[in-house]
């Protein structure tokens, strides 16, 4: 298995996942006729209840449920809903293909499509953080530039291709980026092979809506991340240097209450 490394509590596994190279370049022509591309089956692989929220700037933070661990639950989740918009930084899925024999499937060309932009307005950005561990092959795509998935590997990106073997699963983590101020909305597609067949799927996604994903940068107030609090009233904030720091590099992190983060706020919004 290749080197693991921890980003926002997933371990990250690149290369070889489960017996499952990620490959690239051309691909062989393995296949046979006893395969076709209905064979691909898709789900979200995002941990339950561990995502990200943009909340308005004056957010009730007093009236959220409280949780008795520093992660949300149900009730938790339902409340940011209410106040916000779901925007799951990254998209885990799982891939598998269900045949029980046969040839395998090629998955490639992981992309974003029916993409909208528009202006994202001043937002607390409010992180469900994780606990556990999970492992992906991680793919980048951006949402500001060619709207297509790659590897990254050594400081390169790649083409990325899954071959499934019938029964085998590939879990790929795609890490939506852009760069300034802008949101953004829109779908994930993938290309199914198998001989000389294709198909284009859509990709089931994390959050509350499964076939559009949300995403945003939050620009300054982007520099501080909050989170679940282990106490009633109390959350926890994670305070970076500025809007463009790498996520989990150089953060002050600090117990804060209500009046605390609107303070804060205000003093990112005076900067």
């Amino acid at each position: 298995m290749g080197a693991a490394k921890f980003v926002g509590g997933l371990v990250i596994v690149a290369g070889v996942v489960g017996g499952i190279a990620a490959l690239t370049g051309p691909v062989r022509d393995w296949f046979t006729d006893r395969t076709d591309t209905s064979s691909l089956a898709a789900e979200p692989a995002n941990k339950p209840q561990v995502t990200h929220f943009a909340l308005p700037l004056d957010v009730p933070f007093e009236q959220m449920p409280f949780a008795s661990t520093n992660v949300c639950g149900g009730d938790q989740v339902e409340w940011l809903r209410r106040f916000g918009t779901e925007i799951p930084r990254n998209q885990g899925i799982a891939i598998r293909n269900s045949a029980d024999d046969g040839a395998m499937l090629t998955i490639d060309n992981i992309r974003a499509v029916d993409v909208e932009t528009t202006k994202a307005q001043p937002s607390v950005h409010f992180e469900c953080p994780d606990q556990g561990n999970g492992e992906f092959v991680a793919l980048e795509l951006r949402l500001d530039r060619d709207l297509k998935a790659y590897e990254k590997a050594e400081g390169q990106s790649r083409p990325f291709a899954f071959n499934l073997e019938p029964g085998e699963t590939g879990n790929v983590l795609v890490q939506l980026k852009a760069d300034g101020d802008n949101a953004y909305s829109g779908r994930l597609v993938a290309d199914v092979r198998t001989g000389d067949s294709k198909e284009t799927v859509s990709l089931p996604l994390n959050g509350e809506d499964r076939n559009r994903f949300e995403w945003r940068k939050f620009g300054k107030y982007g520099r501080l991340v909050v989170q679940p609090g282990t106490a009633k009233g109390l959350f926890w904030c994670n305070l970076y240097p500025t809007e463009d720091t790498p996520y989990g590099v150089d953060m002050d992190s600090f117990e804060c209450s209500p009046e605390k983060i609107r303070s804060v706020l205000d003093e990112i919004g005076r900067s």
